[in-house]
């Protein structure tokens, strides 16, 4: 009986590990540096835990505990030459806390939009921090990075979701991208408060870092469901960057907005999320002044959508006012500078410093810490720089409508 008894634990085992290879190894599992750049890379990492690299049965890397003191990154895959399908599940990564350590980057995969293979990163107890920024996507389509915890009455998270936390210049940045989809994550006191550019809008990480999520160059991508606290510069940033969708997140506490749209940034869609605290500014679609080199290079922003959006509490602190470092254009809703035929619509606006709804332009100023007019004073309706949509005379083609608003600038059509 003994000996059948033991022979029961045995097959047991070989149960658990046929269907769960990575039980065994999930009590301890840590695990150095991971590099993928071909497919035999995948046989030879000792780091898959189950799977066939099909689409339908991906390689499945994790759980592992990866620290990374000595490397560029926890994990780095090239999808130049890869066929095989994987997702990184549940992999807990700390940093060293320099600055320019990355979690996890993922180039090329599924280059110049062709989806041959499946690749993400999923798992609720994925945890990155302590890195620079969390996750790098670039040059690559049709990966998901899912934290697990979208929640399914409305926006944000649930209680148990991955979290990306503590990283010193963001969460996720994605770059030259198109539909990556980030849902699910709860974001925590990424990035810092770097030195903004009001004039330029100047994309460099110097001037407005990562914060939760930041698009530069990427189209079609979504940002759903996320749920952002304490990220800084801005918690969802999108420069130069067409036909993306943010919906259904939280947001509080950045430094200085919760979503900026710059940089010949058009169509994307802001929609049905719920934001607070900004210390600025809620939302802002803006373009740079004119005569600047990014506005030439990257053109105006235009016939974006902000939609059905709750914003509320946005404003300076009495210490940023008494420092020079608000710029005159706070408020809830800004539409700022020469931008044209966007539409903001059923949103609700309120409890904003310097009003709800505002349509402003930046004042230059070069003895301001900031390089533009500070507040106080507001300095609202004094747009006369046009980039199309009939001219400021026909608000720059710019459309109100149906917000429910406490106060909003008078040179905008009541609502």
């Amino acid at each position: 009986m003994k000996k059948l008894g033991i022979l029961s634990a045995v097959l047991l085992v070989v149960i658990v590990l046929a269907y769960r290879p990575d039980a065994m190894r999930a009590a301890n599992g840590s695990h150095a540096p991971i590099v993928i750049a071909s497919d035999s890379d995948f046989q030879v990492c000792n780091c898959v835990a189950s799977g066939s690299g099909t689409t339908t049965d991906p390689y499945i890397i994790g759980p592992w505990a990866i620290n990374s003191p000595d490397t560029s990154a926890a994990v780095s895959i090239d999808g130049t030459l890869l066929t095989k399908s994987f997702t990184l599940f549940n992999l807990t990564i700390a940093g060293n806390g320099a600055n320019s350590n990355i979690g996890i980057v993922l180039n090329h995969i599924n280059p110049f939009g062709k989806s041959t293979i499946s690749a993400g990163v999923t798992g609720t107890h994925t945890a990155i921090q302590n890195a620079g920024i969390g996750i790098v996507v670039e040059n690559s389509s049709f990966v998901t990075l899912d934290g697990g915890g979208p929640n399914p009455n409305g926006a944000g998270i649930v209680a148990t979701a991955g979290t990306i936390n503590k990283n010193f210049i963001g969460a996720i940045d994605i770059e030259n991208s198109s539909r990556i989809t980030v849902k699910g994550w709860q974001f925590s006191a990424d990035g810092q408060d770097n030195s903004p550019d009001y004039v330029a809008f100047d994309p460099s990480l110097a001037h407005w870092g990562v914060g939760a999520v930041r698009l530069f160059a990427s189209s079609n991508n979504l940002i759903d469901h996320n749920a952002a606290n304490n990220c800084t510069t801005v918690s969802f940033t999108v420069f130069n960057s067409n036909s993306n969708t943010i919906s259904n997140n939280t947001a509080d506490y950045p430094f200085s907005f919760n979503v900026l749209i710059t940089d010949g940034s058009s169509f994307n869609t802001v929609s049905n999320n719920v934001f607070s605290t900004a210390d600025f500014a809620g939302i802002v679609i803006g373009d740079p002044l004119p005569a600047t080199l990014t506005l030439n290079q990257y053109g105006p922003a235009h016939d974006n959508l902000i939609q059905a959006n709750v914003d509320h509490s946005d404003g300076p602190t009495g210490t940023e006012r008494r420092s020079g470092i608000a710029p005159s254009f706070v408020g809830g809703l800004v539409i700022l500078n020469g931008t044209y035929n966007n539409t903001i619509r059923n949103n609700h606006v309120f409890a904003a410093a310097g009003n709800d709804l505002v349509w402003a332009q930046a004042v230059p100023d070069p003895n301001s810490p900031i390089g533009v007019a500070t507040a106080p004073p507001i300095i609202h309706c004094n747009v006369t720089v046009s980039e199309g949509g009939g001219g400021v005379a026909n608000h720059n083609g710019n459309v109100w409508s149906a917000n429910t608003d406490t106060r909003i600038d008078s040179c905008i059509t009541q609502q």
